[in-house]
């Protein structure tokens, strides 16, 4: 998260605004579609469930007038006085019993041609020993029917209805429901027959037929213990007691509600049939539902897709309209810390940003005067500086060699003491150079061979010397009177205290960005605390230290503080002291710009 948010950060203002307007249009597109998407499910679940609660009233109709019907065959067939005397007639006349039959039989047959064929399945009238009279349509099966006895004596007076569906009759192979009665005689207060009307499935699913909901809805007819009677037009046996949805449904709801089903969403909507003790429950796949609406959230995601990418347009448009003249004052800025002082803001408007980029041209101008003025003073102390420290450094070797000179005409010496003063005047003659601070490494060797001859004569073989410079670095360019301190460190301070002969090597090289001079000595070295007090800046009255730290002084002051001397001594086995100047300076004319950073 501290990533985006770092990243989000470095972004430009353009990129930003442009980003948060099109971040606030996919979000406001994305939430209007999904809250359309949310009402829309919402009000066609609810028309659904509205339109199944219809089809349920209009089943349970249906069911109630099938109830009614049949409680007013019962109320006719058991006020009728030919059922009524085959109730009560105890005669063991045979003829008689048989005559009695017969009017009940044809009772029967006129309650078949008085009602159609979808008023019911059939009748049967028992007396209290179990004798039955069927309707015409099941008479060659009274057999079968005949165990039904049993089952009506002993629910008759509990229950209204029987459920075909969970009862189990040998050879009966229907399913449906009965409507049973019982004839009380009033005057010996016993049950004296009882009379049974059946209703097969067919009759039942035609009252269920209209629930089914498209091509992939579905509808079942359940009891209350989980056992499904009728699902989609046809029987059904299977238990579903444990299902969510289906004890949801056995409660009264007046709405519907989505569950998953075999992993698919679907509307559930329910209404119990009391008197069967009967539920009703409706199945829609909802995506069956949103099929419409699917098409309407699809042509809803197109248009936003449009709006989206029509919005980006504009968006980036405007947003570089507003931060153009602030991206191109941030991108001068940037030029102008770098470096690029002449850099300025091209003025487009006069709003703020107009105002900000005049006053920053402005002080961008102010600062190129002040830090030319201040180049033009630091190169003038600069110069002064460096004369300074010519001058103090001339003084310095002219007395050490007048001394030698002095020493020499003392002991009669008068040809050594002419070659050591012309050597001199060679000496002093290339040093001046002019008045130029710097001279091409060639000079600076002429110098030094002059130096060296000199101090051949005052040691008389004590000393040997080696110079070995590559060709590639004679032209460079190095401040005078530099390898001669040194030199003459190594001498007086390294090999003058030494009983064994000493040496004194000079090379030079190049690498890819510096000249590198290096003056070796096998004296007596410099101990570590000198060492480091002198390469600090240090100054403690000594000549040798004086010089070298004049040679450091004069090489940073030209070339900057990443150039300059290095020594590393040990002591009793020398000293090597390490010049390094950049390589391919142009000499005088060249500006040193990490000296006025430094």
């Amino acid at each position: 998260m501290q990533l985006i948010k770092n990243k989000y950060h470095e972004l430009s203002l353009a990129k930003k605004f442009s980003f948060l307007s099109i971040l606030i249009m996919v979000v406001s597109i994305l939430s209007f579609t999904i809250v359309i998407r949310i009402f829309f499910e919402r009000s066609i679940l609810n028309i659904t469930s509205d339109g199944y609660k219809e089809k349920f009233d209009i089943a349970s109709e249906s069911s109630q007038k099938i109830f009614a019907d049949a409680e007013k065959i019962a109320k006719v067939l058991l006020t009728d006085d030919a059922v009524q005397n085959w109730f009560l007639e105890d005669s063991r006349d045979i003829a008689k019993r048989l005559h009695q039959k017969i009017q009940v039989e044809k009772r029967l047959d006129y309650f078949d041609a008085l009602y159609p064929d979808n008023q019911y399945s059939s009748i049967s009238v028992f007396d209290s020993q179990g004798n039955m009279v069927n309707t015409n349509s099941i008479r060659s099966q009274m057999s079968v029917y005949q165990q039904f006895f049993s089952v009506i004596e002993n629910n008759a007076e509990t229950k209204r209805w029987l459920d075909l569906y969970e009862l189990e009759i040998p050879d009966y192979n229907e399913k449906g429901i009965a409507c049973i009665r019982y004839y009380r005689d009033y005057t010996s207060g016993k049950i004296k027959g009882y009379i049974m009307i059946e209703y097969r499935s067919p009759l039942l699913v035609s009252n269920f037929i209209h629930m089914k909901y498209g091509d992939t809805g579905s509808y079942l007819v359940a009891d209350l213990n989980g056992n499904s009677k009728i699902r989609d037009n046809e029987d059904s046996s299977q238990y579903i007691g444990k299902e969510e949805f289906y004890l949801w449904a056995c409660k009264d709801h007046k709405e519907g509600k989505v569950f998953r089903i075999n992993g698919e969403r679907c509307l559930i909507t329910s209404d119990i049939i009391p008197k069967l003790d009967w539920v009703m429950i409706g199945i829609v796949p909802v995506g069956e539902l949103m099929q419409q609406g699917d098409t309407i959230v699809r042509i809803l995601y197109v248009l936003g897709a449009l709006v989206i990418l029509m919005g980006t347009w504009f968006s980036i448009r405007i947003a570089h309209s507003v931060t153009g003249s602030l991206t191109r004052l941030a991108n001068t800025m940037e030029r102008f810390g770098r470096g690029e002082l002449t850099a300025s803001v091209p003025i487009e408007y006069k709003d703020e940003v107009g105002m900000l980029s005049e006053e920053f041209n402005k002080m961008a101008q102010q600062i190129q005067q002040l830090v030319e003025q201040v180049y033009r003073e630091q190169r003038e102390k600069r110069k002064s500086e460096l004369a300074a420290l010519q001058a103090q450094i001339n003084p310095h070797f002219l007395y050490n060699t007048l001394n030698s000179v002095s020493a020499l005409i003392r002991m009669e010496c008068s040809e050594e003491a002419f070659t050591m003063i012309h050597a001199i005047s060679m000496f002093y003659r290339t040093s001046l150079s002019d008045g130029k601070t710097l001279v091409p490494i060639e000079q600076e060797i002429v110098n030094i061979e002059n130096y060296i001859q000199i101090q051949k004569i005052r040691y008389e073989g004590k000393i040997e010397y080696e110079i070995d410079i590559a060709s590639e670095i004679r032209k460079e360019w190095i401040v005078k009177l530099t390898l001669q301190p040194l030199i003459e460190n190594s001498i007086y301070h390294g090999i003058k205290k030494m009983k064994r002969k000493g040496k004194v090597t000079v090379r030079g090289w190049k690498n890819e960005t510096q000249v590198i001079l290096q003056v070796t000595d096998n004296g007596v070295g410099i101990p570590k605390e000198k060492k480091d007090r002198i390469m600090s800046g240090g100054y403690d009255g000594k000549r040798y230290s004086y010089g070298l730290v004049n040679v450091q002084q004069r090489l940073q002051l030209y070339f900057g503080r990443n150039y300059g001397l290095t020594i590393e001594s040990t002591p009793d086995e020398g000293t090597i002291a390490t010049i390094r100047v950049p390589a391919g300076f142009r000499g005088e004319d060249q500006k040193d710009e990490s000296f006025y950073r430094g």
